[in-house]
C-alpha cells in the first residue's frame, strides 16, 4: 500500500475526526484555534466547523475566549505545551445557558516547531448538574434535620419565632422577616434577621413606616389569604417601583438590595398563623422552585412548633392564673396577720406544694377565746382543691366557734369531728389544737387528732414533743382523743407544724422527725421569726428538683424573757415620742 503524503494524511485525519462523538480542537502554542471537529463545534456552539485539524492558519478565535475562567485555561495550555498533560472542567455560557466542558489537553509535536495542542472536549453538564443536585439534596436534608432539632429546643413562643428567622438566614436567604396574624386580624412583624445585623434596624424602619394592609392584593396579605407560597425569582427595578407605596419605601428596599424573594405561609392544623418572607440580596442567587420547596418545608416545621408554643404559652398563662387564684383562696383560709399576744413572740410560715395549682389542705389559726386564753390550731385536710378548701373553712370556723364556749381542746375537736361527718363527704383531717393560758410563762393544753405533735424548744436547747395523741377527724363518730398540758418558761418556744415539714425531700432523702428535731435544736435563743426563717432555709435545701411534694405550714409561739419585754416597752415609748 503506497504511503500518504502529509497533506493527504492531514485530510484523512480530519475526515476521521469529524465522525467521532468526541470534541476535538487544535490550537497553537498561543491558544489560537486552528480547527475543530463537528462535535466540538456543537459543544462550543460554533457553526461551520472546518475539516482541517493540523493547518497552521488560525480560525480567527482564541480558545481561552470561549470559556469563563480565561486565566486558568491559559495556565493549563501553557503547562500542557511544557509537557504536562492536564484535564479540567471549564464553564462556557451560551444562548442555552451554562455548559460544563471537561477539557483534556496534550501537545503533539507536529505542524510547527512548538507543535500543536490537541484539546479533547466532553460535555459533562448533565453529570455536573446531577452532582450539584445530589449535593444540594444532601445539604437541604442536613439543614432541615438541624432545623427540626433547633426548633424543638424550646416551647417559648418568642424564642421559637427568633429561631425561625435565624435558621432561614443561616442557609436560605440574606434576610428574613416573619409576620404573624394577631387575634384581631392585624398583621404584625414578629421577628427579623439579616446576615448584616446593622440592616435589621433598616428592615424594622421599613415595616414600621409601611405596615401591611390586610386587604392588599399582593405579597404577604395575599399569601395569608390564599395559603399558597409566592416566588419572585428576579426582582428588577421595575417591579420595585410598581410595588413601592412611597419614594421612601423605594429608597429603603433599594438600599437593602432585593434580588430574589420567596413568601411562604406558616400553616399548622389548617390554620395560617403567619408568613415568612425570605429575600436574597446576592446578585448570584436566584430562587427557583427547589428553593421554594425547602422554604415551604421549613415553614411547615416552624408553624407546627409555633402552634405548640402558642398552646404551651396559653396553658402556662392559665396555670399562672389558676395558681394566683389558688394563692388568693389559700390566703383567705389563713389569718391575714397574726395577733399580738402579751408575753409571747409569734410567727408563721406557709409554703404550698410546688407541683399543684389547687388550694392546699394545710391551715393554721391563732385567736383569743374570750376567757383570757388563746386558741392555737394547726390542721391538714386530706387532698387539694375546692372540696379541701371547703373542708378547711368548715373546720377552721367550727374550731373558732366552739373554742369560745368549750374549755377543753378535746371537746372542741369532738365538735369539729361532728361537723365533718355531717357536712363534708369523704373528707377527713388531722389537727393539733391547744388552749394557751398566759402568766409569767404559758400553760399550754394540747390535743392532737392524728396530727404530728408540736415540738417544744426549751431555753437550754433541749427539744421534745408534746400533746395528747388521738384519731383523725371525720372518719368515726366517737374518735379516741387525749390531751396534755405543758408549761413554757421564758425563752421556751413551741412549734406547731404539718407533715410536709418532716416529709421534705421525700421519697429518696426525707428530713424526718429526727432531722427536724436537729434543725430545731440549733434554734435555741432565736426569736419566733428567726426560727421560721431557719426552718424555711432547711426546706429550700431539702426540696427535690420538682420542689415540695406537699404543703408546709409552721406556727411558732415563744415566751419572751423579762429583758426582752422591757426592751420592747422602751422601744414602744420611743416610738410614741
Amino acid at each position: 500500500m503506497p504511503s500518504l503524503t502529509q497533506p493527504q494524511a492531514s485530510k484523512y485525519l480530519g475526515k476521521l475526526l469529524q465522525t467521532i462523538p468526541v470534541g476535538v480542537v487544535t490550537v497553537d502554542s498561543r491558544g489560537a484555534v486552528l480547527a475543530c471537529n463537528r462535535t466540538a463545534s456543537e459543544i462550543l456552539s460554533l457553526y461551520g466547523p472546518e475539516e482541517r485539524l493540523l493547518d497552521d492558519e488560525p480560525l480567527g478565535m482564541h480558545v481561552t475566549d470561549l470559556f469563563e475562567d480565561k486565566e486558568r485555561l491559559t495556565g493549563v495550555l501553557a503547562e500542557s505545551f511544557d509537557g504536562e498533560p492536564r484535564a479540567e472542567v471549564f464553564v462556557r455560557t451560551g444562548a442555552d445557558g451554562p455548559r460544563h466542558v471537561q477539557i483534556s489537553v496534550r501537545r503533539v509535536p507536529i505542524g510547527t516547531d512548538d507543535g500543536v495542542g490537541i484539546l479533547v472536549l466532553q460535555d459533562v453538564t448533565e453529570r455536573v448538574e446531577a452532582d450539584k443536585t445530589l449535593k444540594r439534596a444532601v445539604l437541604d436534608r442536613e439543614f432541615l434535620t438541624q432545623s427540626g432539632a433547633e426548633l424543638s429546643k424550646s416551647l417559648d413562643y418568642q424564642t421559637t419565632l427568633a429561631t425561625v428567622s435565624r435558621l432561614a438566614v443561616s442557609y436560605l436567604c440574606d434576610w428574613c422577616t416573619v409576620n404573624m396574624v394577631e387575634p384581631n386580624g392585624a398583621i404584625t412583624r414578629a421577628t427579623v434577621a439579616h446576615v448584616d445585623p446593622d440592616k435589621e434596624n433598616l428592615i424594622g424602619e421599613l415595616h414600621n413606616s409601611h405596615p401591611h394592609d390586610h386587604g392588599a392584593l399582593t405579597n404577604v396579605p395575599r399569601v395569608l389569604r390564599s395559603g399558597e407560597p409566592e416566588l419572585y425569582a428576579e426582582i428588577d427595578r421595575q417591579l420595585l417601583e410598581d410595588t413601592a407605596t412611597s419614594p421612601e419605601y423605594l429608597r429603603i428596599v433599594t438600599e437593602l438590595g432585593m434580588q430574589s424573594c420567596m413568601i411562604v405561609p406558616l400553616i399548622a392544623h389548617g390554620e395560617t398563623l403567619g408568613v415568612a418572607t425570605l429575600v436574597s440580596s446576592n446578585s448570584d442567587r436566584r430562587y427557583d422552585h427547589a428553593d421554594l420547596e425547602i422554604a415551604g418545608e421549613l415553614a411547615r416545621r416552624a408553624a407546627l412548633q409555633l402552634y405548640n408554643a402558642r398552646l404551651f404559652q396559653a396553658v402556662d398563662e392559665s396555670r399562672a392564673k389558676f395558681a394566683n387564684m389558688a394563692r388568693i383562696l389559700q390566703r383567705s383560709l389563713l389569718p391575714p396577720e397574726l395577733p399580738t399576744m402579751p408575753g409571747l413572740d409569734v410567727a408563721a410560715l406557709y409554703r404550698p406544694a410546688t407541683d399543684t395549682l389547687e388550694v392546699g389542705g394545710d391551715f393554721y389559726d391563732l385567736f383569743e377565746t374570750g376567757d383570757g386564753d388563746w386558741g392555737v390550731v394547726m390542721g391538714d385536710v386530706q387532698g387539694h382543691g375546692a372540696a379541701a378548701a371547703a373542708t378547711t373553712a368548715l373546720a377552721r370556723y367550727t374550731l373558732r366557734a366552739n373554742a369560745m364556749r368549750l374549755a377543753r381542746p378535746v371537746h372542741v375537736l369532738y365538735q369539729v369531728n361532728k361537723a365533718l361527718l355531717a357536712h363534708s363527704e369523704d373528707r377527713f383531717l388531722s389537727a393539733a389544737f391547744a388552749k394557751v393560758g398566759l402568766g409569767k410563762g404559758a400553760d399550754v393544753t394540747i390535743s392532737c387528732a392524728g396530727h404530728p405533735k408540736p415540738m417544744v424548744i426549751r431555753h437550754e436547747g433541749r427539744v421534745e414533743s408534746a400533746g395528747g395523741e388521738g384519731m383523725l377527724l371525720g372518719l368515726f363518730a366517737a374518735p379516741d382523743l387525749a390531751e396534755q398540758t405543758i408549761e413554757l418558761q421564758p425563752a421556751d418556744a413551741i412549734v406547731f407544724y404539718t407533715d410536709g415539714i418532716t416529709e421534705a425531700g421525700a421519697p429518696r432523702n426525707m428530713l424526718g422527725e429526727e432531722g427536724f428535731r436537729q434543725v430545731l435544736s440549733r434554734c435555741m435563743g432565736m426569736t419566733a421569726e428567726q426560727i421560721c426563717a431557719s426552718i424555711d432555709e432547711v426546706l429550700l435545701t431539702w426540696q427535690t428538683e420538682k420542689g415540695h411534694r406537699d404543703d408546709c405550714a409552721v406556727l411558732v409561739l415563744r415566751v419572751t424573757t423579762e429583758a426582752e419585754r422591757q426592751s420592747s416597752e422602751v422601744e414602744d415609748r420611743s416610738s410614741l415620742l
